[in-house]
């Protein structure tokens, strides 16, 4: 008999069919004699590793802690709804799936190795992305130091009357990334992560004998347009100062595109056009926001990067990981790193002129690919919102719920309870809303107006759900008068794109507003660039409203003001990752909706997704 452990039982709670065949199948390619313990074991372990890529995780980790303390336990029947599996003991259960045959070398679709247990798909993924970094993370640039130290001096020529006991770590940044094929840009929102990487794509530029060809994605419609914002802002700075010539800029992309675009869609399939057959044509690839990068899709761009190729990241790893399975930022940018290797050092130190600190590594690998931005331009340290957003990425409930109640100038806690709410919600909806409906904004106006504010809600469903609170909005509208009919395209309705759509232009996640033209006709209005484009109706992709968002769906955003919107209920949507990433959505204004309890045990849940990325890479 097995001994089981009360701390292991693991229950399913809506399990799929394709959980059920996919382990029937897996057992029998095995050859495993079917009313057995050990197809009983295998069966449930094989639904646990689906279980685990549905909650993120690219494998079942046996000895993780959440695996060993999970209370809830898997049903043993789909008809009779029987709880009643019980794995067994760590040792025998590691016993059991070593002795498979499924190790890598093997050819079945399950693959055991470490402690973890893979669907190979997610295996291969993991296993290519792996080799991929650590081959760039050995390959070193060759490069003029004296020229290089003397166009870092050009571009950040304005900060040279800054203290010198300050560490400029936007230079070392630029620094940092002439020196190597592959670098990560962390850091916060408002430390300049797009403005360091436009001075590193003019520094590259300033080095090199040939016009560069530069891609610069995002992984969503709304990310790569903040991005081109930023960059051409950034571009302008740089211009107005003197800092950079105008060709050099020039060279810099003036449109960002969404990573599906970049590397070519292929209808019906999720293989892209471009891949390790057929290359990208790019001689440097920046990517932005790779914490919203699940791993299937991070190893498929990798893959389609040629080997002399410089790849640039740009992440936030204290913001909520991909929504599918993966978490490469964290992965590959482990949190609270400030220093470098002794060799490193000193280069970047000769470079920049500061003693960069060194990181004394006690593995065989070092982190020397990686600059943390440690000064925040939004968030100076001062101002509430920055030391909320602080306090809660730290795990301080006590702390940050103080701070909210204390209602200072840029935050404020609403009293929750659904009077209030209610109140509070036409409140915001007279100041900000109400503008779209009126005859004297032009579209440009309405946009600018929309960019000031957005209501964020953890969870799409239940009573302070975006589904719940966009209906409330257009109720309290229609009521009003503003909305004249009970049509769902009507004048002044904010939309959201809801899937890809190559052949109009318009991606996952894009926004904009339904607008009548010139003609006295209604079309979607969207941003483009500095202008706008209009759409037919009859063109318009899948959309939905968005006076409220889901905080997932705000990644790459920023607005004036954000409302925040909790459930009064515990929900297993809340942690530390998505209040920060709410939080740091607002520029200058903060409200908050929610209860003491809800609020406490969002900020003590903290996110983990188990991989072996980090592992394969840096052991």
């Amino acid at each position: 008999m097995y001994k089981t452990l009360q701390q292991c039982q693991l229950q399913l709670d809506g399990i799929q069919a394709i959980d059920f065949f996919l382990a029937r199948e897996i057992c029998a390619a095995l050859n495993i004699k079917k009313q057995t313990r050990q197809e009983g074991l295998l069966f449930h372990s094989i639904m646990a590793v689906s279980q685990a890529l549905r909650n993120g995780h690219t494998c079942l980790k046996l000895d993780a802690e959440e695996t060993i303390h999970n209370k809830t336990a898997y049903w043993s029947n789909l008809e009779e709804h029987k709880p009643g599996y019980h794995f067994p003991c760590l040792g025998d259960w590691h016993q059991y799936l070593a002795g498979l045959p499924i190790s890598s070398n093997d050819k079945h679709p399950l693959i055991y190795e470490q402690h973890r247990l893979y669907l190979r798909r997610y295996w291969q993924f993991e296993d290519d992305l792996s080799t991929a970094i650590r081959a760039l993370l050995n390959n070193s640039i060759a490069f003029d130091q004296a020229q290089a130290t003397q166009v870092i001096k050009q571009l950040f020529q304005t900060a040279e009357n800054a203290s010198h006991n300050e560490l400029d770590w936007q230079k070392i940044a630029v620094a940092n990334a002439i020196a190597r094929q592959f670098t990560i840009i962390a850091g916060g929102p408002g430390t300049g992560k797009t403005f360091t990487v436009t001075r590193i794509l003019a520094a590259l530029q300033s080095l090199s004998n040939t016009q560069l060809k530069v891609a610069m994605v995002a992984p969503t419609g709304k990310a790569a347009q903040r991005l081109n914002e930023s960059i051409q802002k950034a571009k302008s700075a740089l211009q107005k100062n003197n800092l950079s010539t105008i060709d050099i800029l020039d060279s810099i992309p003036a449109e960002a595109s969404t990573l599906h675009r970049l590397l070519g869609v292929i209808a019906g399939s999720h293989n892209f056009r471009f891949n390790e057959k057929k290359q990208l044509p790019y001689d440097v690839v920046l990517v932005d926001e790779i914490s919203m990068i699940d791993l299937p899709l991070m190893t498929r761009l990798i893959r389609a990067i040629a080997s002399d190729c410089r790849i640039i990241m740009l992440g936030d790893a204290d913001q909520l990981p991909s929504v599918a399975a993966g978490s490469v930022l964290a992965d590959l940018a482990p949190r609270q790193i400030v220093g470098y290797s002794k060799p490193v050092s000193r280069i970047l130190s000769e470079l920049t002129g500061f003693e960069v600190p060194v990181l004394e590594s006690t593995g065989s690998f070092t982190l020397d690919h990686l600059t943390v931005l440690q000064k925040s331009h939004r968030f100076d340290g001062v101002g509430e919102i920055g030391q909320l957003a602080k306090q809660v990425i730290n795990g301080h409930a006590e702390q940050s719920w103080k701070l909210l109640e204390q209602g200072k100038a840029q935050i404020e806690r609403i009293t929750s309870d659904n009077n209030s709410f209610h109140h509070w919600l036409e409140q915001m909806v007279e100041r900000y809303y109400v503008k779209l409906f009126s005859d004297d904004f032009s579209i440009e106006q309405a946009f600018e107006q929309l960019n000031k504010f957005r209501f964020m809600a953890a969870t799409r469903t239940a009573e302070q759900g975006v589904e719940h609170i966009n209906g409330l909005i257009e109720q309290y509208l229609r009521n009003k008068g503003f909305i004249t009919n009970r049509n769902e395209f009507y004048p002044g309705r904010p939309i959201m794109v809801t899937e890809n759509h190559y052949n109009v232009g318009l991606f996952n996640g894009d926004t904009g507003l339904l607008w009548m033209n010139e003609q006295g006709k209604l079309q979607a209005v969207f941003p483009e660039g500095d202008s706008v484009r209009w759409l037919s109706l009859g063109r318009l992709p899948k959309v939905e409203t968005v006076y409220a968002m889901t905080i997932h769906k705000t990644q790459g955003s920023e607005f004036e003001h954000v409302a925040l919107v909790l459930p009064t209920l515990d929900s297993l949507i809340l942690s530390r990752e998505l209040l920060y990433t709410g939080i740091t959505r607002a520029s200058k204004k903060l409200s908050v909706w929610s209860g003491r309890e809800v609020w406490r045990i969002g900020v003590q849940r903290k996110v983990q997704r188990y991989s072996g990325l980090g592992e394969k890479v840096f052991s």
